[in-house]
């Protein structure tokens, strides 16, 4: 009896504190603060695509917040090819130097190449051609009917980057080239040294070309050939949408890099050209209208190129004064002189 009495107990008690636990968890759920509500979701804005001022392409954004740079490229036969930091450049300007040699001006923005050259002298057209980028422009000396309308544009606030009288800590020479084919600078030591000598890195504020995605490709598009004078040739071979670049029978790379150049964008420009010594350098007024053709995704569209002046970026316009849209993508602009041609299948232009 003692022990039946005693499990009665032990069961008492254990439904007594079996009791007292439930009255207690009811008790606090009758007290419990209310559950505070979820705040609402909040969707995280997309940011707003940056494209290139110079060619179009989607960019990293902050990319763009940097003064464009220009560099006078050698285009020496022989001696100064594969060139470097072509591969790179967004717009790259051929114009004839001296005695059917052609000479390069590559300008950047997004892009950073750690070697870009050769680097040679400039020209007063090519300084007139770079000047409505605002750019930090980089070359080395000069003819001499160049050196006094420098000199005042470097009065007026003009960014030269001369290596033999200006900013010689933005370049240096490649010993496994001979001079003067030998002379490099990069993008890194232009925005070095350019803050050094007065020269801010500000982004232009402009309009740029127009650009749309590229239109229907013809069925069979054909290989783009350039004649300058005294026989020089460049021709691009199509490659999907754009172009490869070469020049006679061979595909242009960079020293040490053997990825072609591809061209999105081929604009022939012609623009009237005088001898002006028996070197057979050579003057011209870059400013005003010329004719003009665009060719992009195997179509050749006739059109002007319009310069209006040193403080306006240029214009490729229709017949009705419209913009022409190019493609996004590396953009070389050829400009020519009177006579030289521009052939695409059965189509040559020529002026």
């Amino acid at each position: 009896m003692e022990v039946g009495g005693t499990q009665r107990i032990y069961r008492f008690a254990a439904w007594a504190v079996m009791a007292a636990l439930a009255l207690g968890a009811a008790s606090c759920a009758k007290h419990a603060a209310p559950t505070a509500p979820s705040p609402p979701l909040t969707a995280v804005p997309t940011p707003t695509p940056v494209y290139s001022l110079l060619n179009g392409v989607q960019i990293a954004r902050g990319s763009d917040h940097h003064r464009i740079a220009a560099v006078m490229i050698d285009n020496y036969p022989y001696d100064a090819r594969p060139q470097s930091g072509l591969h790179d450049a967004d717009i790259v300007y051929e114009v004839e130097a001296e005695g059917g040699i052609t000479r390069y001006m590559a300008l950047y923005l997004e892009k950073t190449p750690a070697k870009i050259g050769p680097v040679r002298s400039a020209r007063l057209y090519f300084v007139d051609l770079a000047r409505p980028y605002d750019p930090l422009y980089a070359h080395a000396g000069e003819n001499d009917d160049v050196w006094g309308p420098l000199k005042d544009l470097r009065d007026d606030g003009f960014a030269d980057m001369d290596q033999i009288v200006g900013t010689p800590e933005a370049f240096w020479r490649d010993d496994s080239r001979e001079m003067p084919h030998n002379l490099y600078t990069s993008i890194a030591k232009m925005r070095h040294t350019a803050p050094e000598y007065g020269y801010k890195d500000a982004p232009l504020d402009a309009e740029e070309f127009a650009f749309t995605p590229d239109p229907p490709a013809p069925a069979d598009p054909s290989d783009v050939v350039l004649t300058f004078w005294l026989g020089y040739k460049v021709r691009y071979r199509p490659a999907g949408s754009a172009y490869i670049r070469m020049i006679g029978a061979d595909v242009q790379h960079d020293l040490g890099d053997m990825r072609p150049y591809i061209v999105s964008d081929i604009v022939a420009v012609w623009i009237p050209a005088k001898v002006i010594d028996s070197l057979g350098d050579l003057t011209m007024d870059v400013y005003g209208r010329f004719p003009a053709v665009l060719v992009r995704n195997g179509v050749a569209t006739k059109g002007q190129w319009v310069a209006p002046g040193p403080n306006t970026m240029p214009e490729l316009l229709d017949g009705s004064g419209n913009a022409i849209p190019l493609a996004p993508g590396q953009i070389y602009v050829e400009v020519l002189p009177q006579g030289g041609t521009l052939a695409t299948g059965k189509n040559i232009w020529s002026y």
